[in-house]
């Protein structure tokens, strides 16, 4: 039943992101109303996928530096989780958004990045779409060969999905960086592919495409075919609905007409163009059209209106870069602030979780992962041994020496520790507190354990103590329990290698005991109410020293 809910989730999710390449505002309604559903609970992997789904349309729509922030903030978490293809797509928005404001090294960066992290086993919608932000990166790099092998390669992805409009955003993107990079004979072929695959599916073209295509026909001088691409932006019912790509256009048109002559159809062009500029904020085009009216002007030779019209353009072109620049800023200080902010909260969970004196990991670290190593294990992971260390007549060295040298000690076993646990992947060295330190070894069985516990042994006996102690000792008591055999949950284990550290008190010091009979002929000593207390693991076996 469980494998059933995931794949209903998993084809619902698809279903949702494959909408954000047919209509936009339909799939933010999906992803919030969806979001909704879980309310406070955890939301998840597929949760954050919503969010970043969202993220990706709202970023033309609105502060982009606040969808960088979310965007960052899910990626960390995708990254600490190993959820892969979250962290593809977070990539592949990060990629975009810097594509738009202008930084294409960073876009590269992470255009590269959702790239090597798309599984093969991915949607060819999905990979279809990482190529194409690679593509767009690419262009934007100046490495043209590159681009064009990627805007070739992603379209076969989805030859058979005339549903979305991928295609055509992949062709548009390919003209446009053939255009800028003044390969006319390119542009066109890729505009000409682009007006075809429109035709044979009987789909309409957008707004931004014609301004493309208009901009394409113009280099190649087919005048009267991009005038007929860009009129559809002086109908107010067509360009409304798409301002900016209607804006950028209606430029187009502007320098179409004043090239011709047609100076009053050209003036036409440019009150509907900064009207629709003015009422939507979109800077750009509005400095875009201030130049063209300084054009106009000069063409109409008003010298004076001209060189008003031209400082008009010089004031919002300087205020524009500024504003883009600060724009940039923002959302480049934004992620850092995201990204030093997380650090500094893994920087103290990190604090909180190690013992001061040592540096080894404490208690709380120990409760939060030996229990998690536990679950693995009972879903068929390998078994685990750990160690209970605590040194000998430590109180002597503090009494005798002083607590400053005891201290030395206790740091000196920590760094001991530490090296022993590096030789087992995963394992885990600890403070529980006092002289009692802890020492974790997964995937670890009995005779493995047996070994690395006995040499650890011989290691703090044999350590050259004299320079911090002198003439006093140091030696260290052990007792071992090892999962599945003596429990499976953290308490039971634990308890296991405190009465084996305390037989190995008991009987000597400086030895290691594995396994252990407690209950003796002397019962009054009080041992036999450990063996009554039902103590998992002990066998026959006596004490191994």
């Amino acid at each position: 039943m469980l494998g059933t809910d995931q794949d209903a989730v998993g084809i619902r999710l698809a279903s949702v992101e494959r909408r954000f390449w047919i209509d936009r505002d339909d799939t933010l309604r999906l992803a919030q109303d969806w979001l909704a559903e879980f309310g406070d609970a955890e939301c998840g992997a597929t949760g954050r996928r919503l969010q970043v789904l969202i993220a990706a349309v709202r970023i033309h729509r609105a502060d982009p530096s606040r969808s960088a922030i979310d965007v960052q903030q899910i990626l960390a978490w995708a990254q600490q989780h190993g959820e892969i293809a979250l962290q593809s797509r977070c990539h592949d928005v990060l990629g975009s958004l810097f594509e738009m404001v202008g930084d294409p090294a960073a876009a590269l960066e992470h255009a590269v990045a959702a790239n090597d992290l798309l599984s093969e086993s991915e949607a060819p919608l999905m990979r279809a779409a990482a190529r194409k932000c690679l593509a767009d990166a690419l262009g934007s790099a100046g490495s043209l060969d590159e681009a064009r092998r990627r805007y070739d390669d992603a379209p076969r992805l989805v030859i058979d999905d005339p549903e979305t409009n991928i295609r055509y955003i992949i062709l548009n993107n390919l003209a446009f960086t053939e255009h800028l990079a003044h390969n006319n004979d390119e542009a066109l072929e890729a505009v000409e592919r682009l007006v075809g695959l429109s035709q044979l599916s009987d789909r309409e073209i957008g707004m931004s495409a014609r301004d493309t295509i208009a901009r394409v026909y113009m280099a190649a001088g087919r005048l009267a075919e991009a005038e007929t691409m860009l009129l559809p932006a002086m109908d107010s019912a067509f360009s409304d609905a798409h301002p900016d790509s209607s804006a950028a256009a209606l430029v187009a048109l502007t320098e179409l007409y004043r090239e011709q002559g047609q100076l009053g159809k050209a003036q036409i062009a440019i009150d509907r163009c900064r009207d629709l500029a003015h009422r939507n904020g979109l800077n750009r085009r509005t400095t875009e059209v201030a130049r063209e009216q300084a054009e106009v002007h000069a063409a109409n030779s008003d010298y004076r209106a001209a060189f008003e019209a031209f400082r008009d353009f010089h004031e919002k072109f300087e205020a524009l870069g500024a504003s883009e620049n600060e724009a940039r800023g923002r959302i480049l200080e934004a992620m850092f602030q995201t990204a030093e902010s997380r650090r500094e909260s893994e920087r103290y969970r990190e604090l909180a979780e190690r013992d001061p004196l040592t540096g080894l990991h404490n208690r709380r670290f120990v409760d939060e992962h030996l229990g998690a190593a536990l679950m693995t294990l009972r879903e068929g992971g390998l078994p685990l041994a750990i160690a209970m260390i605590d040194l000998d007549h430590f109180k002597r060295i503090n009494d005798t020496l002083s607590h400053e040298v005891g201290d030395e000690v206790l740091r000196t076993l920590g760094r001991i520790l530490i090296d022993a646990a590096k030789a087992t992947p995963g394992a885990i060295a600890a403070r529980l507190g006092g002289e009692e330190f802890l020492l974790i070894l997964p995937a670890t069985d009995a005779d493995t354990a047996h070994a690395n516990f006995e040499g650890l042994c011989r290691t703090i006996a044999g350590y050259d103590w004299a320079p911090i102690t002198h003439t006093l000792p140091v030696t260290a008591s052990i007792g071992v329990a090892l999962a599945p055999d003596d429990g499976i949950q953290s308490s039971d284990l634990l308890r296991a290698a405190d009465v084996r550290l305390y037989v190995a008190k008991r009987d000597g010091r400086n030895r290691v005991v594995h396994s252990a009979i407690i209950a003796r002929s002397g019962a009054e000593s009080g041992e036999a109410n450990l063996v009554a207390a039902g103590l998992p693991g002990f066998g026959a076996m006596g004490i191994v020293a």
